[in-house]
């Protein structure tokens, strides 16, 4: 199947540089393909009413350092493409995957999965699996 462009999801993750490996590979065998790596911030919130939760500059500073280590780590796994981007966006991490894809015309997504067992997947919910389930174009998921 060819694809023309290409999303994968990046934490940093295991199963997320796995899944950017794979994502590089296809990128690679459709010649022409586009590939956008997106990087979700996702900052739960610290506030409930009448209390906001500061959170130190220190853990600030501490959190951005780690996000650009990130993006670097990923900028150097792109590098052989000819067409690829990277692109950090702020919002829950399902919907912004999903709203990144429709907005940039994807036609597959990559994405790793942490591999959670049905009962913590039901308790906790996850990424992938909503991602999986409300998406309108494929979904690759890598182990």
């Amino acid at each position: 199947m060819i694809y023309h462009h290409i999303l994968v999801a990046y934490d940093g993750s295991e199963a997320a540089d796995k899944a950017l490996k794979q994502a590089v590979e296809l990128t690679e065998r459709n010649m022409g393909s586009k590939l956008t790596v997106v990087h979700v911030l996702y900052r739960s919130a610290l506030s409930f009413e009448g209390f906001v939760g500061i959170i130190p500059g220190d853990y600030q500073e501490k959190l951005r350092e780690y996000e650009d280590a990130l993006i670097q780590k990923a900028s150097e796994r792109i590098s052989v493409l000819s067409y690829a981007e990277i692109i950090v966006v702020t919002g829950y991490p399902a919907t912004v995957i999903l709203e990144t894809a429709a907005d940039r015309n994807c036609d597959l997504i990559v994405m790793g999965s942490r591999g959670l067992g049905a009962f913590k997947e039901w308790m906790l919910g996850s990424v992938s699996h909503h991602v999986v389930q409300h998406a309108r174009i494929p979904v690759l998921v890598v182990k």
